[in-house]
């Protein structure tokens, strides 16, 4: 091929269609999840990120981290989110288009924990604005602040951002909202 000249378009798998539609407000836990891959740049080469966020709460239930990005590291990252699992009720599970999500292990490993898979139509990004909202959090708050040596040091840093700053910072911020709920519910006294 020569420089710039695409391949085919990506096929969705059979069945599979965007259920999400950029409806990302999800009311209780493990029923909306989305999942997307980004690099860090080291002096070592690049890592990538994997993460599952869930929509309820906007903690990151899973991630996965390699120096390659490969239908591993996403089943990985899905897999962890499963490991954490309170119910058994179905999940829906959306990403991009990516020949990771798109594999046939992936797409297998959905099926078999009772995950519903939904990916974006082509060059919509913004139907995964969850992700890449967390993506842009990290870089500013951390990623960009720092000049990765290697990858073990980055991998680090990131994993104290996910889970020492990010998800705990998000279940306070989901307890407040508790919290505010519960107030409005409350039957309000009428004195006559």
């Amino acid at each position: 091929k020569r420089r710039g000249q695409r391949g085919s378009p990506a096929v969705t798998p059979p069945g599979v269609v965007n259920l999400l539609e950029r409806d990302f407000l999800a009311l209780e836990p493990e029923t909306k999840w989305v999942t997307d891959i980004t690099e860090i740049k080291t002096q070592q080469g690049k890592l990538y990120l994997c993460i599952v966020l869930d929509l309820y709460d906007q903690r990151i239930v899973g991630w996965s981290m390699h120096a390659r990005q490969d239908r591993q590291m996403v089943i990985r990252a899905v897999q962890m989110a499963v490991w954490q699992r309170q119910g058994s009720d179905e999940v829906i599970v959306h990403s991009d288009r990516g020949s990771q999500f798109r594999s046939g292990d992936y797409q297998r490993y959905l099926a078999a924990n009772g995950l519903i898979c939904s990916m974006s139509a082509v060059g919509h990004c913004g139907d995964n604005a969850a992700c890449e909202g967390f993506f842009g959090l990290l870089k500013r708050e951390r990623i960009y602040r720092t000049s990765y040596t290697t990858l073990d040091g980055a991998r680090a840093d990131v994993f104290d951002y996910i889970e020492r700053r990010h998800n705990p910072r998000m279940r306070r911020r989901a307890a407040k909202q508790d919290q505010k709920v519960a107030a409005l519910l409350q039957p309000s006294v009428i004195s006559g």
